[in-house]
């Protein structure tokens, strides 16, 4: 998405060098790209010969982008460092450094040869590396995707072991490749990785999972990891394949079962190949503390959601324990100009007792919150406790809790002396005897029929015409949120939107009315 409406905030973010969206040691996704002169590239071929790549991700259309592109730093690099034998490359290259420029906003070629109003200049002529296109014709901005690019430009260095580093609009950046780890030299060496998967569990059942790194210039075949928790081991899995160096491989290890919050979880990978690994200080012990979600929840929980200026990237779902959506939302509509706006709120009743997982999704990977308004999110039952909540995220964020019981079903009183029991909980009453004493009215009849209330549904003013002594106004979980003395209006201003039930009182009698706040 052409992000133009934001050029400024965009220029302070690449000139900042905010943190990238994907995080410095990832692993950097493989492509194979098609060149403006059809040329083919493969990111994994050249890290396997040795070199480390660098990608410029811009957009034809971004000031700071078009201001690194022409300032020659990258065409420096690429004229005495890159492969020797590729065209411009000079003779007396170093030989271990390739570029790339990734238009990554799916602009033409046209645009990135000059041609067009939304475009910088033409950023082809006098480029010595390699240009991808992404309009779709022979790549896509799926790449774009793959490398989590949240502003323009994003600049990752990649070295030959596949982990990335952003290092921003380096005026000198062959000083960094003496950052990259030296090149693999042990025949049996796997390597690990900070966790990243789930820690966070509904009823004490978690599935953990890591990923693994063959270090070693011989194929890693095997390899023993064992899982404790709380320095009690649970499961020892004999890992088997087939990795050349550096491959890596996710491997999803037994469930853990009956977890309590902050139970501290340890993974412990050893023996590559079957034998002693030759440097255990690339694998050291990775740990967790595992959470429970929140427990014993109301069952109508509210979804409120603020979205910055792109709304149209924002979804969200929330799903019961068998993965069946219950609600959703979005896309929301764009804004003009950088901010925020509050979307209605959206309010379901969910089962008792059981799982729930609240995901919101922003197509760009920039979450709601990452300078294009301060956006947010929070899942907030019928008790005012706050579920999940957020804003800063990448391509999604999530939580779960699980529900407790039903709230017992309250009685409702229409006003005319009668109870019924519409077994939804959102009566008046608790219990029947509560409703009735309430309901009926003294043997001095006193006429309550010329008692009305209005505008229905009411936004800040209620007018109350007839005789009464006191007004109480209870929600429809049946608590008292606004009381008063006989006043002809009454000022609801304070009350959030929803339905509302009045106890209107007088000398001898009570009557009950429902209205709606809509805002």
């Amino acid at each position: 998405m052409k992000r133009t409406l934001l050029i400024a905030i965009v220029a302070l973010l690449s000139f900042n060098n905010v943190q990238a969206q994907l995080p410095d040691g990832s692993i950097a996704p493989d492509f194979e790209l098609i060149d403006l002169n059809g040329t083919t590239h493969n990111l994994y071929s050249l890290l396997d010969q040795g070199y480390t790549v660098f990608l410029d991700f811009s957009a034809v259309w971004c000031p700071p982008c078009w201001s690194y592109h022409t300032g020659g730093t990258l065409e420096d690099l690429y004229e005495n460092h890159g492969p020797a034998g590729y065209p411009n490359v000079s003779p007396n290259t170093s030989d271990d450094v390739m570029v790339f420029m990734i238009e990554g906003d799916g602009n033409t070629a046209a645009e990135l040869g000059g041609a067009g109003t939304s475009t910088m200049g033409d950023w082809v002529t006098g480029t010595l590396y390699p240009i991808i296109c992404t309009d779709g014709t022979a790549n896509s901005t799926a790449v774009t995707s793959d490398y989590s690019i949240g502003y323009w430009p994003t600049v990752y260095m990649v070295c030959p072991d596949r982990l990335t580093t952003e290092v921003g609009q380096s005026s000198n950046p062959y000083g960094s490749v003496s950052a990259c780890p030296p090149p693999a030299s042990n025949n049996d060496d796997a390597r690990t990785f900070d966790y990243a998967g789930e820690t966070v569990t509904c009823e004490g059942d978690l599935m953990p999972e890591i990923m693994i790194q063959n270090y070693g210039i011989t194929n890693l075949t095997s390899l023993s990891i064992e899982v404790k928790v709380n320095g009690a081991s649970q499961s020892v899995t004999p890992w088997t394949g087939n990795l050349s160096t550096y491959a890596t491989d996710n491997v999803t290890l037994p469930t853990l079962i009956g977890l309590a919050n902050n139970d501290a979880v340890t993974i412990e990978v050893s023996l590559p190949n079957g034998v002693v690994d030759q440097d255990p200080s690339n694998n050291p012990t990775i740990s967790f503390n595992a959470t429970l979600a929140t427990q014993n929840t109301h069952t109508n929980v509210t979804i409120n959601i603020t979205t910055d200026a792109y709304g149209s990237e924002t979804t969200w779902d929330l799903k019961n324990s068998t993965g069946q959506t219950i609600a959703s939302g979005g896309p929301y509509n764009d804004l003009s100009a950088a901010g925020t706006t509050p979307q209605t709120p959206v309010t379901t009743t969910l089962s008792a007792q059981e799982c729930h997982d609240f995901t919101i999704y922003d197509s760009y990977g920039d979450g709601i919150d990452a300078g294009y308004g301060a956006g947010s999110f929070t899942v907030v039952d019928a008790n005012m406790l706050i579920l999940v909540s957020g804003g800063v995220f990448t391509d999604e964020d999530k939580g779960a809790f699980k529900t407790g019981n039903a709230p017992t079903p309250s009685w409702d009183c229409d006003g005319q002396g009668n109870c019924s029991d519409p077994g939804t909980g959102q009566g008046v009453y608790s219990t029947y005897n509560a409703c009735a004493a309430a309901c009926v009215t003294t043997a001095i009849n006193e006429d309550i029929s010329n008692l009305s209330v209005y505008p229905n549904p009411v936004k800040d003013v209620l007018t109350i015409n007839g005789m009464y002594s006191s007004v109480e106004i209870y929600d429809i979980y049946g608590k008292l949120v606004l009381s008063s003395d006989a006043k002809q209006t009454i000022n609801v201003s304070s009350l959030s939107n929803g339905v509302y039930f009045i106890n209107i009182n007088t000398n001898n009698a009570i009557t009950v009315k429902k209205i709606t706040i809509a805002k």
